[in-house]
């Protein structure tokens, strides 16, 4: 990349070509006083982005990239929500660029800790019911290829008072019937109280009652 893209903000054309692929949400974003305008084409600012970035099988993990973006879109990015397709140089993961040509792909997650995987709450956890209060999908799946979504939920355990947690949870096709504000589904919770999956087979034989 030439000096003077990289000072304007250029993004690398050869880490956009050879970059391993992930999605990025941008969790902030600084203006710099630097701008360029190629022709009647639209005006585009340098910007900082920090992004939370995640590739395939490794765990999410924060980097910075300095890169233009057309000024007047800057006001559609909603910090922590937006999320865009990011290049990681394999060599040096902090290192990213930002795709705006390409959709953020489906990534597969890290698999979880020995003793913290869905599947081993689900058979040694504490029953509990919990209310879906917001469901959202991520964009990732689980090392078996289910779809993975981060929900806020209100656990409700047994004789103890009820708390707000978020967590991320598989989410296989059943269970979409359930996704909606208010939904009262069976939960385990493991050793950790923020340790919640929710029991869809649960939730499926009770809809079936």
């Amino acid at each position: 990349m030439g000096l003077f893209s990289k000072l304007t903000g250029g993004a690398d054309k050869k880490l956009l070509e050879t970059g391993l692929p992930g999605r990025g949400i941008i969790s902030d974003l600084k203006l710099t006083g630097t701008t360029l305008q190629s022709g009647n084409g639209l005006v585009q600012r340098t910007c900082i982005f920090t992004l939370e970035v995640s590739l395939d099988g490794k765990d999410p993990y924060t980097a910075t990239c300095k890169q233009r973006f057309p000024e007047v879109q800057i006001p559609q990015i909603d910090l922590g929500n937006t999320t865009v397709c990011v290049r990681a140089n394999p060599d040096n993961l902090e290192e990213i660029a930002i795709d705006f040509d390409n959709p953020p792909p489906v990534v597969h997650s890290a698999g979880p800790a020995a003793g913290h995987s869905a599947a081993e709450i689900l058979a040694t956890g504490t029953p509990a019911r919990a209310v879906i209060v917001q469901s959202q999908p991520l964009g990732k799946v689980n090392p078996a290829g289910v779809d993975l979504y981060a929900y806020q939920l209100t656990v409700m355990p047994e004789g103890k008072d009820p708390y707000q947690i978020q967590v991320g949870n598989p989410t296989p096709p059943k269970a979409l019937p359930f996704l909606f504000p208010g939904s009262k589904v069976p939960v385990k919770i493991g050793s950790d109280p923020n340790a919640v999956v929710i029991d869809w087979d649960g939730a499926e034989a009770e809809a079936k009652q």
